[in-house]
């Protein structure tokens, strides 16, 4: 150990902290889950389940000759969709030395309990957003993976059963209730396949957007945002750019710098699915695009997706309703993204509490929302 233990400099200089915050490096934007809270929460004030209701067939009826007697045979015309809570928490671990005897008074340039919570929340926030984009089902609904405690996302939502989707995966029920059988087509969105016959990827281009648009779009109901990363974005601006069809604006949201397609908001969320920007990330979870081989013979038939090929599932870009949508969060002041203050532990000074929430997502129209991937 040198004698004295400081020189000149340490013994006489206070070194600087500047600038006085702390710049996150870590963390992504996500816009989708901000217009999910805006525009689709509903408290769940408790229950064993969620349930929705919805109609899937017409009454009997049709055209008759005087005196032919009616069908007067009672059609069962009403189902429904179920969901529970999923759980998530971050925990925020702190020892009572730090933060009663070192990290105070007028020498503490950053609180380290308000810079440790305001992490956590980004934590948890992020781990929902990437949660929101993949599957709750647990394997054997039709799908390899056991995800049963994630929320029940978009990935399973924009689906006909049988078509795979981005992740591979198709979804026969959703809501578990049976796609194609006694409901018929009524939970279906098809997914698009924008890439080439021989499984590569494809380019997009105005007639794709306006179709897939359409698609998803009866009567005066339409998608009111589109949402892709950073890749897809950039190409869809590059379609409308020269078309003079693009106007960049601020979302009334989220207050990002995004435009407009119809009457849909085109937004980018950093954590979306892509081949170019995802990531399978070991801490928040996985949102890159992968390749997979589509085996079922049997597709949505307007889908585009070759049998039996390898895919390239390249970029993803979705309509969404948001209308349509309901973000379902406890109205518990802990399980709805509180705090749930420290509790020191058994045998030491350190001291943890956790950010928690009870949550899941529903649609409850499918068809008015649309996937597409397997864009170059």
């Amino acid at each position: 150990m040198p004698d004295p233990i400081l020189d000149e400099i340490n013994l006489t200089t206070l070194k600087e902290i500047y600038p006085r915050v702390i710049r996150d490096n870590f963390f992504l934007d996500t816009p989708f889950l901000a217009y999910m809270r805006a525009q689709s929460l509903v408290p769940f004030g408790g229950g064993s389940e969620m349930h929705n209701t919805f109609l899937y067939a017409p009454m009997i009826g049709g055209f008759y000759k005087k005196g032919q007697n009616f069908n007067i045979t009672k059609r069962p015309t009403l189902a429904g969709m179920k969901f529970v809570p999923k759980y998530v928490y971050v925990s925020v671990p702190e020892y009572k030395e730090d933060i009663q005897v070192i990290n105070k008074g007028p020498l503490a340039v950053f609180s380290l309990i308000d810079t440790d919570l305001k992490n956590a929340m980004n934590t948890i926030t992020a781990k929902v957003a990437v949660s929101l984009m993949n599957h709750g089902q647990a394997a054997g609904t039709g799908v390899d993976s056991d995800r049963s405690e994630f929320i029940n996302g978009i990935i399973e939502a924009l689906n006909d059963g049988l078509t795979e989707g981005w992740t591979g995966d198709r979804f026969p029920t959703y809501g578990e209730a049976t796609r194609n059988g006694v409901v018929g087509s009524a939970l279906n969105s098809e997914p698009l396949w924008v890439g080439k016959a021989d499984g590569t990827t494809g380019p997009i281009n105005f007639a794709v957007l306006e179709e897939s648009y359409q698609s998803c779009t009866i009567g005066k109901e339409e998608p009111n945002i589109g949402v892709g990363n950073k890749h897809v974005i950039s190409l869809i601006k590059e379609i409308l750019a020269p078309m003079q069809r693009f106007a960049q604006e601020k979302d009334p949201v989220y207050g990002v710098h995004s435009f407009r397609f119809n009457n849909a908001m085109i937004l980018k969320d950093d954590y979306f699915p892509s081949a170019r920007y995802g990531v399978n990330d070991p801490e928040l979870g996985n949102y890159k695009v992968a390749d997979f081989t589509s085996e079922n013979t049997t597709k949505g038939a307007n889908s585009n997706l070759p049998v039996n090929t390898l895919i390239k599932a390249g970029e993803v870009f979705c309509w969404f309703n948001t209308s349509t949508w309901l973000m379902r969060i406890s109205d518990d002041e802990e399980y709805g993204f509180g705090f749930s203050g420290f509790v020191p532990a058994q045998d030491n000074t350190r001291v943890v509490g956790q950010i928690k929430a009870a949550l899941n997502l529903e649609c409850t129209a499918p068809r008015l929302n649309k996937q597409l991937f397997g864009i170059a």
